[in-house]
């Protein structure tokens, strides 16, 4: 009988170990998944004055990454030694103050410009008139019947953009019709020559359709926005 009670009293003890183990187990994984969510502070997208990314950037440190899902509608602030940002495609970007506009460095049909990054925009892009003609864009329009057309302001060409080794092949483009009163920089000031920022004026808008296949870093002390596929 002693040596029963000695087996009960071994077989409670570790029985009693399990437990504690399990339950100190437990406790661990919900204080990392508590110090995961406060690294990546991750939130929901919200309506900002003026453009979204415009806004966003502005308020990350300088240690600090802004990472964007506009296709599930999150933004994650990131602690830069949280994140491998070598294997990503990146581009330059440059936020002109006077337009309140993210603008990103591309090369659109072999031609090196600027885009507007323009998360209100629900196109996948547009490019404006003078750019889609000297690129031979507008070639089309003069081909064949386009009466169907009349009622739109815009008719669709597919071109090729590269945003650093970020290729893109047929992205479906708006390009205002021939004569249609359209201004790529109404409602944002003058396109004045003598801005200091006039260089970095934009020749068409990259739009949410497109901006929702990736996800979007955005590192304010270099200046790069990094993109990669969102899954």
């Amino acid at each position: 009988m002693a040596l029963s009670f000695a087996n009960y009293g071994i077989w409670l003890a570790l029985r009693m170990k399990k437990k504690l183990f399990l339950v100190l187990i437990g406790c661990g994984l919900s204080i990392g998944q508590i110090a995961h969510s406060a690294e990546t502070g991750c939130s929901s997208l919200s309506d900002a004055q003026g453009d979204m990314l415009v806004a966003l950037q502005l308020e990350i440190g300088e240690n600090e990454l802004l990472q964007i899902d506009i296709d599930r509608g999150e933004v994650c602030t990131l602690d830069r030694s949280s994140i491998d940002l070598q294997a990503q495609a990146s581009t330059a970007f440059h936020v002109n103050s006077e337009l309140a506009e993210l603008a990103i460095a591309a090369n659109v049909e072999g031609l090196d410009t600027w885009l507007r990054v323009d998360s209100g925009y629900r196109e996948f892009m547009l490019l404006d008139r003078a750019t889609s003609e000297s690129l031979g864009l507008t070639d089309a329009e003069f081909l064949g019947d386009n009466s169907l057309l009349e009622a739109s302001d815009f008719f669709i060409e597919y071109v090729s953009i590269e945003l650093g080794a970020l290729k893109l092949r047929s992205v479906e483009t708006n390009i205002p019709h021939l004569e249609v009163p359209y201004d790529h920089y109404a409602g944002r000031g003058e396109r004045l020559t003598s801005d200091p920022e006039a260089e970095f004026l934009t020749v068409g808008t990259i739009g949410e359709a497109l901006l929702e296949d990736f996800i979007i870093t955005l590192d304010s002390v270099n200046k790069r926005m990094y993109m990669t596929e969102a899954k």
